[in-house]
């Protein structure tokens, strides 16, 4: 039924198109030099020539688009592609002159004419473009996997420059993958190597510039301004024209002041701040392994309509026997795969105070990877740790655990999603609405005031 209606509206658009003609007679102006002959063709003799800009009355129309003019004393005939029609200027108090019809005058009818092509023109346009932003849903997975792979490319070198980072920030950490020696020459060796770090961090002050700038300002805008124009053209939500081409078109510019102008802004000062954190308190891109449904709750903006009600915009705290109970990060993406039930959130996140496992107590070590390995998080904390760090010898792969005992990291600053990976397609996963603003949010920002005043 549709492409009935489309089809009248293009054949009311053509036959307006036809009918929308000057009335004659009329002015004609010529638009450059133009042969002025004594028939309606080119094989009849030429009798003379209009200059650019010369006016002419226009009699009448005659065959292949040549009209008869008054060309002095004689009626003569010129192409009319070359000539601008108008109307003929009317004498000092006469009437207005009428239309062959009697029913108007011919700039009426001209302005009436020109709406309604304007208007049928706009429309289908419309139309044209609605359905071909469909057809973006059918190529969507295509756009998803250019993204993907011209990522992957132009970001190797700048995940070799974090893992750089994390190397070089502590450099001994690889020679403690177990624990050797007694406890009090790992508490010596702990007091040692705290020191250590601080040339090091003096040393990587340029690395976590770029780090910070390339993660936040390019990596974080790009996919959330991916998310916002995804939006703009295929809404998520019902209310904004998810199907509905009417709400499409009247929602148009508000989903663009939303999303793009609207949390655009928000995103870039928000990825600004972030990199001027970052680079002051050491941060790395790791690694959390998840369910799609799981990864989307995370990362999605609480105050979209389709999560009202439902519990988003926090993390979860794992109880895992592995390091102890907190938040699990993976500096490799093979390690978050492990324990990934479809999904991969890449994040930064600012460790803190970090615990090697290899030169913490002897108890405390031995009980990692057991039933009470929570005496590991109970130690670290008391122990002023934020992050534990440790070898897991029956799988050879390094993972962090963000110590957490009563929920604190749920709105943690320390912890900021980039995008999210679909394991299933391998694809860069689109999140409807975009990712939440973890920066705005209250509970974050108490978080970030009590670090810095040290509780």
């Amino acid at each position: 039924m549709k492409r009935f209606i489309y089809i009248f509206i293009m054949l009311l658009w053509m036959i307006s198109y036809a009918t929308a003609q000057e009335s004659l007679p009329c002015r004609g102006t010529a638009t450059t030099v133009l042969n002025v002959r004594s028939g309606p063709g080119t094989s009849y003799a030429r009798v003379g020539q209009l200059s650019r800009g010369q006016e002419v009355n226009v009699i009448q129309k005659s065959r292949n688009n040549w009209v008869q003019i008054e060309f002095g004393s004689q009626r003569e005939y010129a192409y009319s592609k070359y000539l601008k029609f108008s109307p003929l200027p009317q004498k000092a108090n006469s009437p207005p002159a009428k239309s062959s019809s009697g029913s108007s005058s011919w700039s009426f009818w001209s302005v009436v004419w020109n709406i309604i092509t304007w208007g049928l023109g706009i429309y289908l346009g419309l139309v044209v473009l609605y359905w071909l932003l469909k057809i973006l849903i059918i190529s969507y997975f295509i756009v998803s996997a250019c993204l993907t792979f011209t990522f992957r490319l132009l970001s190797l070198p700048f995940f070799f420059l974090n893992a750089l980072q994390r190397y070089l920030a502590k450099p001994w950490f690889i020679f403690f993958k177990k624990n050797r020696f007694s406890n009090a020459t790992n508490e010596n060796l702990r007091f040692i190597f705290y020191f250590l770090q601080f040339p090091f961090y003096v040393l990587l002050f340029p690395l976590r510039i770029v780090n910070a700038v390339f993660f936040n300002l390019l990596v974080h805008c790009s996919f959330e301004m991916f998310n916002y124009v995804m939006e703009v053209i295929l809404p998520s939500e019902d209310k904004e024209g998810h199907d509905d081409f009417i709400r499409w078109i009247l929602f148009l510019p508000y989903r663009i002041i939303k999303y793009v102008v609207w949390h655009g802004s928000l995103t870039i000062i928000e990825s600004a701040i972030w990199t001027v954190i970052e680079v002051f308190l050491p941060t790395l891109t790791l690694f959390h392994g998840t369910s799609n449904d799981a990864a989307e709750s995370i990362v999605a903006c609480p105050n979209r309509g389709s999560y009202r009600g439902r519990d988003v915009g926090i993390w979860r705290v794992g109880g895992g026997n592995y390091a102890g109970n907190g938040i699990y990060f993976a500096p490799a993406r093979s390690t978050a795969r492990h324990y990934s039930a479809g999904a991969i959130i890449v994040c930064r996140v600012t460790l803190g105070s970090t615990l090697d496992l290899g030169m913490a107590p002897y108890h405390v070590y031995y009980q990692c990877g057991k039933p009470n390995a929570l005496e590991a998080t109970r130690w670290g904390l008391e122990n002023n740790y934020v992050t534990g760090e440790w070898w897991r010898p029956d799988e050879g792969w390094w993972e962090y655990c963000m110590y957490d005992w009563q929920n604190r990291y749920n709105y943690s600053w320390r912890i900021r999603p980039l995008y999210v990976i679909d394991l299933d397609s391998g694809y860069i996963q689109r999140i409807p609405g975009g990712m939440c603003h973890w920066l705005f949010r209250k509970m974050v920002i108490m978080d970030l005031l009590n670090s810095m005043l040290g509780d």
